[in-house]
């Protein structure tokens, strides 16, 4: 019976609600997304990080990487449970007909890339040759060009490279690989610039996982400036680096949502004269104040449960269909070449609960608080 008479009353002036739902959905819809995108992300980096090296071993001068010689891999292979060491040649590129600055890396083992492969039909599979490169979607497409072509480079001495495109990644790994250019390892050495006696870093693979942060222990004591950077490490980095990006934009929706509320409150604690009257008759008649207050609570959660089910809604759509379009440059950064992914939908409990206390509880209580004070004033002077 209360529960009948709370949906005709919100019937009744149907137009008010709808406008406030209206504004209500839009407020819950941006918290929401925010939080759904910055989950996603979360978990994509702790796919993609959990099959990376357990320690990255780096030289450091004036808190700067610099390159490591190479003989340092013959002395972590010696390393009580080291499995394997990979010396890694990697670097920054500029490119100054287009402005992008991409990730270059020599390799002359390709099989755990080569999945993610398109490849002309003579690659094969093998070894890059000096001339061959393999390059990432994102300076394809600035660059207009195409498998088989060939791509010009600078090299640091201001010469021109000229490179045969062999290979390009496909667009669903575009996260790791949007702005990768692949070299062999004497092409990568002169677009670097490095020795052929260093390398930029070292990947270390270890036999047991357990004893991960007492390898880098040892390794940080015993070698002279080096940085050891553990998976845990850089995990961490990014879960940071992604929440602080989520925060900000929390933050702002979290002012929209209470600007909101002091919205809502001043709507309840200003009941209309009909409204006053309203509560007026329905004392008098013989309801008890707990059931005015119980009508007020029915009215208070179809209203935020609604509203807060088309918000969470809305952001799926927005991050899990349209992949987040609005907060995708807020929350991954901006780049010229800037990579395009596909956000799998994952949603913690605690996502949930986070929206649904957030956006119910504020609400409920700035419709409750006003209504008490109503049902507890005298009928005959609200009549009056």
């Amino acid at each position: 019976m209360l529960f009948a008479y709370a949906i005709r009353s919100l019937q009744r002036r149907w137009q008010k609600q709808l406008w406030l739902m209206l504004i209500y959905t839009i407020v819950v819809g941006f918290y929401a997304s925010v939080i759904f995108f910055t989950s996603a992300l979360q978990h994509e980096t702790a796919q993609v990080l959990h099959h990376a090296p357990e320690l990255w071993v780096q030289k450091i001068a004036g808190g700067r990487l610099v390159p490591s010689p190479t003989h340092w891999g013959d002395s972590l292979k010696k390393w009580r449970g080291v499995k394997q060491v990979i010396p890694r040649i990697w670097g920054y590129y500029f490119d100054s007909p287009t402005g992008a600055v991409c990730t270059l890396m020599g390799s002359d083992s390709l099989t755990a890339g080569l999945s993610m492969l398109k490849t002309t039909p003579d690659f094969g599979k093998r070894p890059l040759k000096d001339v061959e490169i393999l390059v990432g979607t994102g300076l394809l497409e600035l660059r207009g060009l195409q498998l088989g072509e060939t791509i010009t480079l600078y090299a640091p001495n201001n010469a021109l490279e000229n490179f045969r495109i062999v290979g390009a990644f496909e667009s669903e790994s575009d996260l790791l690989t949007k702005d990768l250019l692949i070299l062999s390892p004497t092409s990568a050495r002169k677009m670097l610039a490095l020795p052929a006696h260093e390398v930029t870093d070292f990947a270390v693979s270890v036999h047991n996982t357990l004893e991960v942060n007492n390898i880098g222990k040892k390794i940080d004591t015993q070698l002279p400036q080096v940085r050891v950077v553990t998976r845990a490490q850089l995990s961490a980095t990014y879960q940071a680096l992604f929440s602080w990006r989520g925060g900000i934009l929390v933050y702002g929706s979290l002012m929209a949502f209470f600007a909101f509320m002091v919205l809502a409150w001043e709507r309840a604690s200003g009941l209309s004269e009909q409204e006053r009257k309203e509560l007026a008759i329905l004392k008098a008649v013989g309801w008890q104040i707990n059931e005015v207050l119980l009508v007020k609570l029915y009215e208070g959660l179809l209203i935020s449960l609604t509203a807060t089910l088309l918000g969470v809604l809305v952001a799926y759509i927005h991050v899990f269909v349209f992949d987040g379009t609005i907060l995708r440059p807020f929350l991954v950064g901006w780049s010229v070449v800037y990579p395009n992914f596909k956000l799998m939908p994952v949603v913690y409990v605690g996502d949930w609960l986070n929206i649904l206390a957030l956006s119910t509880v504020p609400y409920l209580a700035a419709t409750l608080i006003p209504a008490w004070r109503g049902a507890i004033t005298d009928p005959a002077e609200i009549m009056k």
